[in-house]
């Protein structure tokens, strides 16, 4: 079993790359792919989106993903959770291999255990529509994050791998440099609830997307978007 680790894919925006890498890389049954967040199915429920999806499904490994701030929530307030490798989860639709990994739960992969915690801030969402094309749930609930700590208490504040959307406020000036903003970067209550996270919980890598850049930025954190990683890698260029 192996499990690969990749950014943003915001529907069919980035399908492409996708495609690229399945025609070239061995993942097969037993294999899992997760995505960082912004995975965005579905979102317009197109005929395109239905083929991304049903060529998604066939994929040899599985496909999983945390959620970020480009997600449907409405659809995916209305999908039930089961339990799956120890933590809970929603599928995409009924009998469906895609999986979102849900909020503060450990799942645990043939003895390799992964933190999730999806949701971030969109920037733009002052010219979105809410209930259209933005939900306020982008963001974790109080509930949420009270949860995602007992889950880690449960743990003993020890894990092997972290997969989050965002990163913590610490983080976020060096995910974000040299790029305009990283002198003074916006947090919010989720990248500073991230931070006691980072501060307490012992892990080996932690892996995000949401910016849109592929880096190490440091020896412990990976920020990714285009590149696909195996659990454990790090981003092999910058960007």
């Amino acid at each position: 079993m192996t499990v690969f680790v990749t950014g943003d894919i915001h529907s069919g925006a980035e399908m492409a790359r996708l495609s690229d890498w399945d025609a070239t890389h061995a993942a097969g049954p037993g294999d899992y792919l997760i995505v960082a967040g912004d995975f965005g199915y579905p979102w317009s429920f197109s005929m395109d989106e239905v083929e991304d999806i049903n060529w998604l499904s066939s994929r040899p490994y599985t496909v999983l993903f945390v959620d970020g701030n480009h997600e449907r929530y409405d659809h995916w307030e209305d999908r039930p959770c089961e339990k799956w490798h120890g933590g809970m989860t929603q599928r995409l639709s009924p009998g469906s291999p895609i999986r979102r990994l849900c909020r503060g739960e450990v799942f645990d992969f043939d003895s390799t255990t992964i933190f999730t915690l999806g949701g971030a801030t969109s920037i733009d969402k002052e010219w979105r529509i809410p209930g259209a094309d933005w939900w306020p749930q982008e963001l974790p609930s109080h509930a949420e994050l009270d949860h995602a700590l007992e889950t880690l208490d449960a743990n003993n504040w020890q894990v092997d791998y972290v997969i989050t959307h965002t990163c913590s406020t610490s983080m976020l000036s060096a995910t974000l440099w040299p790029k305009g903003g990283w002198e003074n970067p916006d947090r919010d209550c989720l990248t500073d609830f991230l931070d006691e996270l980072d501060q307490r919980l012992a892990f080996k890598r932690w892996y995000y997307g949401h910016f849109h850049v592929d880096k190490n930025v440091d020896e412990k954190h990976t920020v990714l978007f285009q590149e696909f990683v195996e659990l454990g890698g790090q981003a092999t260029f910058t960007q």
